[in-house]
């Protein structure tokens, strides 16, 4: 450890960590985990890092941290808490601080708009007993856990049954409010009713009793989590309710005892404790609506299956499905499972998870996908994928993952939240003091003053801003193929101002095919150089290798399987065919190989002008052939990168082709800045290199050979990702091959970040402006006094209004790219 961090290790903890391979894995990590700060042992042989750390200057999640820029991972588990209690952000920085100090804790991300806990932690070190007891510890009720995943919305449940308490307590608390409201604030204005109104039974009596009914229901929604967040040192909006409602009523019943002396104002805390439960409804049945898109998610989730077994159909429940059965899938039937067309043939419907709008034909071979819908045909497929690992689970889990986490902005917003009660609560105790010391108010008066400053107060709009903005834009990212897995997009994306592309599969179709033949020796034919290149890249996975082979296939030529086979990173393979030793591969294979190059380059430089790769083919220390290899340009690659460049982004092309065959291609692109020649290791370094110019960038790839580059990028997308998302780089993943949904993403992040801006531009601005209003300012000179019952009403609007106006504005959004 360096000497300027070298302070007392309170904490030693053993990490599994996922990737190595070698001992210079270990190096790497330990060097990457020592630049932080901490003492680092890393074992090849068990997979595992031993560090010794100060959780006070080095948290967990910066030992996560530094282990991904190394290109590795932790091992690490993820529960999801459903809590009942959760009320504001208050609470949520509370039950955060308390669970970060546990030991094994990488990550904490608690959102009381979704009632969610979500903890990341390293299972050798806690224990899921552990996580719950904190969080009861902490006075909350813990409803349900999820490990894993969960087939059931609990989330929505829980929702749904607070609605149901809310209405049974407007039910108790608003006829009796309503009857409190005509005796105090119409009655006396009525000839016939003016001296019953005033009588002592009225004002007092059955002022108490019809109050009472409210306070009861205001009791079993806010006294208990109110009063144990003022207990927490944590006050939040519970806590302004009961001080502000309950002040008023204790003090009009004491009133009416004649043990203090003023005016009753039972209907100040009945009015405002009714309004508050009306507005806690509205915005409850308001956030159900926020949930559709994981409701709808999940609805696609075929609760049984059709699997063959013994020769005979068996329907059974789709739970009990396991990998290599066999399901029959018959027209108009969810397919309840991931996996490949075993027999038959027929049409998918995949709108609802990759957004694309037609029908996808299904043959033997092709991959099919839980959630999917078959419009037409019959067909067998064989099992895959169940449970958590089908492409729908992973999509709903990521969407959960992603709404319950929080933005820098929003962490900003809850360190406001943090000190704001504190400052209402300091308001309304000077106010009252202004008003009844200062002043010389009577005591009903700065009473009623100091209620107003409580009750208009509105932490819930300021806390709600940005979650709301976050689970409804994500929500519909996510019904278009948009997958947002990492929040901090919406701080990172605008900050942005290079994208790079990656060429291969995200610019390009990803099919590449033979275009061109050339014989360079007059004793080959196109099929001798066909057959030769073949044989060599048999074994090889490469798509130009493949390209070359399938070519072979079709034309029907032999293939002989070579004798020996190399592959050497960014140049080619060396193989053994026959007698001969075979190369295929660039120019630099051929200058490796000391090959005769026969002339071959004027071809080569010929195909690469027209945007092919040349493929050079050598058989016994000579150059024999040329093969040029092309892939078409997606289908809107042209409009996206116009798109791009109109809205003042500097875009580059990443690819590992020569310089003049990606010229070539940028060309038909529009793009001037081409990075060429990389392999696929130095892609990392030239995002660097560009961040290192003051830039911020944004990475497209498709996940395959670039997912380091995504990692390093400020922001990846993953193009086309509808494999295995979970595992995929990049934090947005387009689950649709269309390069539209590039568009699509920088648009949905706009969004949201426009409307979560423009919630707490007006959470602050109304605090901004009733508060000191309500505290009695402009009663001097104007003679306005805002009264509980109006103030009430105020902040339960406040809140309401954030929520109605995110659904309405970004409920409306739909993918444009296209």
């Amino acid at each position: 450890m360096s000497s300027s961090t070298e302070y007392k290790v309170r904490r030693e903890e053993v990490f599994k960590i996922i990737g190595m391979h070698c001992a210079n894995c270990a190096i790497t990590i330990q060097k990457s985990l020592e630049r932080i700060g901490v003492s680092a042992s890393v074992s090849l042989a068990s997979e595992e890092a031993r560090v010794a750390y100060d959780p006070r200057y080095v948290p967990p999640k910066k030992i996560l941290e530094a282990v991904r820029r190394a290109g590795y991972d932790i091992y690490k588990e993820e529960a999801v808490f459903i809590v009942d209690g959760l009320v504001s952000s208050e609470d949520d920085l509370a039950i955060e601080k308390r669970l970060s100090s546990i030991e094994g804790v990488l990550d904490v991300s608690s959102n009381h708009a979704t009632r969610t806990i979500r903890i990341v932690y390293n299972p050798l070190t806690a224990r899921i007993s552990d996580l719950r007891e904190a969080i009861e510890q902490a006075g909350l009720r813990v409803v349900r856990e999820q490990v894993g995943e969960e087939v059931e919305d609990i989330g929505r449940v829980l929702l749904e049954k607070e609605s149901r308490v809310l209405r049974m307590l407007l039910v108790i608390a608003s006829p009796p409010t309503a009857m409190l409201v005509f005796l105090a604030n119409i009655a006396p204005y009525i000839p016939q009713t003016a001296p019953l109104a005033s009588s002592f039974f009225v004002k007092y009596v059955l002022g108490f009793i019809l109050a009472t009914p409210a306070m009861i229901a205001g009791v079993y929604r806010f006294l208990r989590t109110g009063i144990r967040a003022i207990l927490n040192l944590a006050p939040n909006m519970d806590s302004l309710v009961v001080l502000g409602t309950f002040s008023a009523y204790i003090f009009s019943t004491l009133v009416a005892l004649g043990i203090a002396s003023g005016e009753v104002f039972f209907e100040a805390g009945s009015v405002v404790m009714t309004l508050i439960l009306l507005g806690k409804y509205i915005e409850t049945r308001l956030r159900l609506r926020t949930g559709e898109a994981v409701r709808r998610l999940m609805e696609l989730q075929a609760r049984t299956a059709r699997v063959i077994r013994g020769g005979v159909e068996v329907e059974i429940p789709v739970e009990e499905v396991r990998v290599k059965d066999e399901v029959v899938v018959r027209p108009g039937e969810k397919i309840p499972i991931d996996g490949v067309v075993k027999s038959g043939r027929g049409y998918v419907d995949e709108s609802m998870l990759t957004g694309e709008p037609l029908p996808v034909e299904k043959n033997p071979g092709d991959p099919v996908v839980a959630g999917t819908i078959l419009t037409k045909g019959s067909i067998v497929v064989s099992v895959t994928r169940v449970g958590k690992e089908t492409l729908l689970a992973q999509i709903i889990r990521l969407v959960r993952v992603a709404q319950s986490s929080k933005p820098r902005i929003q962490v900003m917003v809850d360190r406001i939240s943090k000190y704001f009660t504190w400052i209402v609560i300091a308001i309304a105790i000077a106010s009252f003091l202004a008003w009844y010391l200062a002043a010389g108010a009577p005591l009903w008066m700065a009473i009623l003053f100091s209620v107003s400053v409580l009750v208009i107060a509105c932490p819930c709009a300021l806390g709600l801003a940005t979650p709301m903005a976050i689970v409804v834009g994500f929500g519909k990212a996510a019904l278009s193929g948009i997958l947002i897995k990492d929040p901090s997009v919406v701080d990172k994306l605008p900050k942005v101002r290079y994208v790079v592309f990656d060429k291969t599969g995200t610019l390009t179709e990803g099919r590449p095919r033979v275009r061109r033949i050339v014989a360079i020796d007059r004793g080959f034919s196109e099929r001798d150089i066909l057959r030769i290149a073949a044989s060599a890249e048999l074994r090889s996975e490469h798509p130009l290798a493949q390209a070359i082979v399938s070519e072979a296939r079709e034309r029907g030529v032999d293939i002989p399987e070579p004798e020996s086979f190399d592959s050497l990173s960014g140049m080619g393979v060396i193989a053994r065919v026959g007698s001969s030793l075979v190369g295929v591969g660039n120019i630099k294979l051929v200058q490796g190989l000391e090959a005769r190059i026969n002339g071959a380059e004027a071809i080569a430089g010929e195909m690469m002008g027209e945007g092919l790769t040349a493929i050079y083919v050598v058989k016994d220390g000579s150059v024999v052939g040329v093969i040029g290899v092309g892939d078409d340009l997606k289908p809107g690659a042209v409009e996206v990168i116009e798109y791009l460049r109109s809205r003042g982004f500097k875009v580059a092309m990443l690819t590992g082709d020569t310089r003049a065959t990606a010229m070539a291609i940028a060309r038909k692109l529009g793009i001037d800045d081409v990075i060429a020649e990389t392999l696929p290791e130095e892609k990392v370094e030239r995002i660097r290199e560009i961040q290192g110019r003051g830039y911020r960038v944004a990475m497209v790839g498709d996940g395959i050979n670039d997912a380091a580059a995504l990692t390093q990028a400020d922001v990846g997308i993953a193009v086309g990702s509808a494999t295995d998302i979970a595992k995929e780089a990049g934090d947005v993943v387009l689950v649709r091959r269309d390069i539209y949904g590039v568009i699509d993403v920088f648009n949905i992040v706009d969004a949201v970040r426009r409307k979560a801006v423009e919630n707490l531009f007006w959470a602050f601005i109304y605090n901004v402006i009733l508060i000191p209003i309500a505290a009695g300012a402009l009663y001097p000179g104007y003679g306005i006094m805002l009264r509980p019952e109006y103030a009430g009403l105020a902040m339960a609007l406040s809140s309401v209004s954030v929520t109605g106006w995110t659904l309405l504005s970004l409920g409306r959004w739909k993918p444009g790219g296209r």
